[in-house]
Formats: C-alpha cells, sequence, structure tokens
C-alpha cells in the first residue's frame, strides 16, 4: 500500500476533486454532552478540557479524547524517543588515555554532567506524564449507564488514582527513575578500585534494563494517537521518517554498546597482564591514581594489550578495530560518529562482517545484533510492500493511480450494503471498516471482519472487470461494509477499473489473480465455511459410525436377555436411549452454504 501510496504523493494521482462517498456528521455530540451534565460533568463544545467539583488549575480532571491529551500523547512521544536517543550517550562516559609510558582508563566527566543534564530533564517529562494521567479520566465500559455505546466517564479523582495504580504506574515509575544518574554518579565511583574485571557491566544492565520500560510506553502512546486520528503519520514521507528513525535509535544504541564493551575488553586485557606481572596493582589502571614510576618505566601491560599489533595474543575479536584505531581516546564527535557507521553497517547487513572470538558476551552479542537486524528489515518491509500491489509492475501501477480520487467517510458511513451493486474498489490508508455479510440474509449465518490500513473492499469488481466482455450490469455486493471510525481512502470507480483491465495483460495473470483470491475476504469467507462444513460432516458421520457399532453390540445383548424369563428393567432404558440417540445425527442443523466466489473464464493468456 505504501509504494502506491507514495506513487500517488509524486504527483501521479488524480487531480483532487470531491469524494464520492459523502454523509451527513451525526449530532449526537449535543446529546452527549447533555447526558454527561446530568451526570454532573461540565463538557465544552471542543473537548478541551473539564472540570469536576473544582474550578482551580489542580483540581482540572481532563478528557481523555479532548484536543489537549492529544498534543500532549504527541509531544511526549516525541520526548520518549529522544529519551531512547539520551540514555545510550551514558555509554560514551568512560574513556580510555593512551600514552607512554603507560595508559589508563577514566571518566569524562564534562560529557557526564551533559548527559545527566539531558537525562534528568527527560525524567522530568516522565513524571509530568505521571501527574497528567493521574488527573485524566477514563471509560468505564462496565457501567451500567452508556452514552452511545461508549460508556460512563469516570471523573472521580480517587477511582482514577486507583485504576492507574492498578495498571501502568508501576511501568511508568520504572521508566521515570534516575539510575543512570546514581550509577555513575555514586555506584561506579565506589567500586572503581574492585577487583572485578568488568565494572561496566552494572552501567550496561542498569541502562539497558531500564530501557525496556521507556520503549514499551511508546506502544500505549502509538495506539492512544492512532484511536483518535487513525493513524500516527498523516503523510508517506512522516511514515518513512518514523521508521527511519526507529532504525537509526537502534544503530545508536548497538553502536554506543559496542563502544563501551571495547573499552572494557581493552581493561579486560590489561587486568589479565597485570595480574601476570610482579608489582603491578589494578589502581595503577586508573587515571585518578598516579601510579609507581618504578613500575610504569618498565611496565609491559600496555605493549601487551596493543590492539594494533598483530603478534598480540588477546583475542579482541569485533572490538579490535575501535581499539586499533583508538577510537576510545579520540573526541566525542570522532568516536561516536565512529560507533554510529559501525552500527548501522552491521545492523544493515546482520552482523555477517563481524568477526567475533570465543568470548560468551562478544557472541551472545552478535546473535542480538543479526537477530534484530532480520526483526527490523522485515518490519521496515512489511510497512512499504503490500503484497497485492507488488505483484504489479511500474507501468501498471502508474495507470491505476492515475485513476484513483480520495475518499472521505465518517464514521458509521455505509460504504456498500449487502446486495446492491458495487460501483468501485475503496483501498483503506487509514482508518477501520467492518465488513460483514449474512450470506443473502440467511438464517443463522454472520461473518464479520475488521478492514484496516492496507486493506481493500468491492474486490468483486475485479472480477467483473476481468472478464473478456463484462456486462454493463455491475456485480452485487456480498457484503455490507460501514466505516467504524473516520476513514480516509482511495477510491476506483468501476470504469476506470474496466478501462485499466482493458489496456494491461498483466491483470490477467494466474500469479495476481492468485494473490487477490487470496486477500479477498469473500474468498477467505468461502474458504472457512467450506473448511467447517467438512469438519462437521467428518463429525456426523464419525458420530453414525459410533452409534451404529453401539446398536449393533446392544442386539447381540438383548438376543441373549430374551432367552432369560425376565428382562432386568435397565435394559430397557438403554434401549430407549439407543432409540434416542439414533436420531441425533438426523437432527444436526447443516452449515448455510456460502457461495463460491464466481470463477471467470479468462481468454487471454497467463503472462509469464
Amino acid at each position: 500500500m505504501t509504494k502506491l501510496v507514495s506513487r500517488i504523493f509524486r504527483g501521479s494521482a488524480a487531480p483532487p476533486g470531491p469524494s464520492p462517498l459523502k454523509q451527513t456528521i451525526p449530532v449526537h455530540q449535543k446529546q452527549a454532552a447533555l447526558a454527561a451534565s446530568k451526570h454532573g460533568v461540565a463538557v465544552s463544545k471542543k473537548h478541551r478540557a473539564f472540570v469536576a467539583g473544582d474550578e482551580r488549575w489542580y483540581g482540572k480532571i481532563f478528557d481523555p479524547s479532548s484536543d489537549f491529551i492529544l498534543t500532549w500523547n504527541r509531544a511526549f512521544l516525541f520526548s520518549c524517543f529522544v529519551a531512547l536517543f539520551i540514555d545510550p550517550f551514558y555509554f560514551y562516559v568512560p574513556k580510555i588515555i593512551y600514552a607512554k609510558p603507560n595508559s589508563c582508563v577514566g571518566t569524562d566527566r564534562s560529557f557526564a554532567i551533559g548527559v545527566t543534564f539531558l537525562r534528568s530533564m527527560a525524567d522530568l517529562l516522565y513524571v509530568l506524564h505521571i501527574i497528567i494521567k493521574f488527573r485524566t479520566a477514563y471509560i468505564n465500559p462496565s457501567a451500567a449507564m452508556r452514552v452511545f455505546g461508549r460508556g460512563d466517564l469516570v471523573t472521580d479523582p480517587k477511582e482514577i488514582a486507583w485504576k492507574y495504580l492498578k495498571s501502568d504506574l508501576a511501568v511508568d515509575v520504572a521508566a521515570a527513575l534516575p539510575l543512570p544518574q546514581i550509577i555513575v554518579w555514586f555506584v561506579i565511583p565506589a567500586i572503581k578500585y574492585s577487583t572485578a574485571e568488568h565494572n561496566n557491566n552494572i552501567l550496561v544492565i542498569i541502562v539497558l534494563a531500564q530501557y525496556l520500560p521507556r520503549l514499551y510506553l511508546i506502544f500505549p502512546l502509538t495506539y492512544e494517537i492512532v484511536k483518535a486520528t487513525g493513524v500516527v503519520a498523516k503523510t508517506a514521507w512522516e511514515g518513512a521518517a518514523y521508521n527511519m528513525v526507529l532504525y537509526l535509535i537502534a544503530s545508536h544504541v548497538l553502536g554506543a554498546l559496542w563502544y563501551l564493551l571495547s573499552v572494557d575488553r581493552q581493561t579486560a586485557c590489561w587486568k589479565k597482564s597485570c595480574r601476570n606481572e610482579a608489582g603491578c596493582n589494578i589502581k595503577f589502571l586508573d587515571c585518578d591514581t598516579t601510579p609507581n614510576p618504578i613500575w610504569a618505566n618498565a611496565t609491559n601491560v600496555f605493549s601487551d594489550c596493543d590492539a594494533s599489533d598483530e603478534s598480540i595474543r588477546f583475542d579482541f575479536g569485533m572490538f579490535q578495530p575501535a581499539l586499533a584505531n583508538q577510537a576510545p581516546a579520540q573526541s566525542f564527535a570522532m568516536k561516536y560518529f565512529y560507533s554510529l557507521w559501525w552500527g548501522l553497517q552491521n545492523l544493515s547487513c546482520y552482523g555477517q562482517t563481524l568477526v567475533v572470538s570465543t568470548y560468551i558476551g562478544e557472541t551472545l552479542y552478535s546473535i542480538f545484533l543479526a537477530v534484530l537486524g532480520l526483526i527490523l528489515f522485515a518490519h521496515l518491509i512489511g510497512n512499504v510492500q503490500v503484497p497485492f500491489f507488488s505483484q504489479m509492475d511500474d507501468q501498471l501501477l502508474d495507470a491505476i493511480c492515475e485513476r484513483l480520487v480520495s475518499a472521505l467517510c465518517t464514521k458509521g458511513t455505509y460504504i456498500v450494503r449487502e446486495g446492491d451493486p458495487v460501483t468501485e474498489m475503496l483501498f483503506i490508508i487509514r482508518g477501520k471498516l467492518e465488513s460483514s455479510t449474512t450470506n443473502g440474509g440467511r438464517t443463522g449465518f454472520f461473518n464479520s471482519i475488521t478492514l484496516k490500513p492496507s486493506d481493500f473492499c468491492g474486490e468483486e469488481l475485479l472480477g467483473w472487470a476481468l472478464v473478456p466482455k463484462p456486462t454493463t450490469n455491475l456485480p452485487s455486493s456480498t457484503r455490507t461494509v460501514r466505516a467504524l471510525i473516520e476513514v480516509e481512502a482511495f477510491s476506483l470507480q468501476a470504469e476506470d477499473l474496466k478501462f485499466v483491465a482493458s489496456q494491461f495483460r498483466r491483470l490477467h495473470s494466474k500469479k495476481l489473480q492468485h494473490t487477490f483470491r487470496y486477500y479477498s475476504h469473500h474468498w477467505r469467507t468461502w474458504g472457512s465455511c467450506f473448511i467447517q462444513a467438512a469438519w462437521r460432516r467428518y463429525k456426523r458421520r464419525k458420530m453414525a459410525k459410533d452409534l451404529s457399532m453401539r446398536e449393533s453390540f446392544n442386539s447381540v445383548r438383548s438376543d441373549e436377555s430374551d432367552e432369560e424369563d425376565e428382562a432386568p428393567p435397565k435394559n430397557d432404558l438403554a434401549l430407549k436411549f439407543i432409540a434416542r440417540t439414533r436420531k441425533r445425527p438426523q437432527n444436526i442443523k447443516e452449515l448455510p452454504k456460502l457461495k463460491k466466489p464466481d470463477e471467470p473464464d479468462f481468454s487471454a493468456e497467463p503472462e509469464e
């Protein structure tokens, strides 16, 4: 669908014109406001904010569907992405100073102060989000009183707080805690002289552990925005930028983590050599400690761990390029972009160019990088390519795009009703449609599905247009399609589709026809009904076979009992039970049969 949309926005779409789908907007807002006012809720005309029992600012209870909450959700979603971008900067706080006669590992304090300031500002926004959620009303779906199917709007601060405490508060608090600041300024300085081999592991674990709830918050925020507006990005370019930001953030995190692990790998080599050398103390490796001058002039610790020397026995693995180029000693801009390029390069090629050592942490990191690259690539491709249009060539897509017109459907609009002529195919860009069928009004038959962005309806037209000589009578709709929320779509009229089908033999391709059947909801409904009917026939035959065996067994028993003078009373009951069960297969109702979609006889040869 995005491939189709991109062509439309490139300039190949038809000139703007009036929407073919029109409906007067329902006037239920005044009725909803009147019903709400009876329950003590004063609602403004624009649904910006309302007050429940107090006119002061701290007594306001916000409507979850108000413009203020929508604006805040968008702003907070942007701040969440910024926070996800800030957190990995803590991995650049450790630095290495390569000097002669000795080198050391230290902390970039000025950079740490800047990152701490930015991180603290982001934490304040998380705290503000928690406060706003404590003052945002919610809809009680289980309430007895319902206003036009929406439910009762709960505005009691105590009930709001109790619901929030039981649902999302723990995740929000976990995302707002200043854990990296505590680790960098208090924990690491207290244990920097520890004999532990990897002091930076604590920072990695804490930052990544808090990264999960911060990443999780993006999904409910996105859902709320989509529920209110129908889509996160209003244009195709915004959608592409949204996916690109996710890809860059993943590369940023992987590159920053690679830098920190490179520093950790260098210090691991130094500590290993230090333990094997007499007179060496791990404290001498810290830049805040002045080493023994005699040891500094005679030590071989740093020469034995020179990553640029190929004769070194220590296996630096995938961290060798960073240490050989002395990236941890460069300025922030140089080491940041170097690490970002490394993350982007290996994420795009799934880590296939990496040469890793047998170190278990390095191997697990490489596996994670490869899997994440595959997931992001699949997500990107899934958003860029809908499979029905992927089977069409560029010339055919251009011809279709030239004849598409924009369509806007308000909530509750009936696009087409079952049995009415189908006049257009509709390709959904934003919103949701309900597509249901009763199979021509059959009793006991009802099928309903939800159409979302990238889906289409009115597929009966395609079979009509592909016939070499279609009749003038339009096909009848097999489903009733209604807009659940406001829907934005592109419409292809019947005559335009007929013209495109007559000009391009590609539409007659068997591969395209099979793809269409797979994504056609009419064909899917028929397939599911066919499977259900076959399953019921199998169950009926199995039950009849079991009853037949029981009847044969009981008939033998009854012949034996006839030879006795008096039959037990329980045999009479058994015979009545068997007689009753014999009628069960005949009383089973047949599943209403759904007519198989028409198979037009194409005279054109399929294109190879």
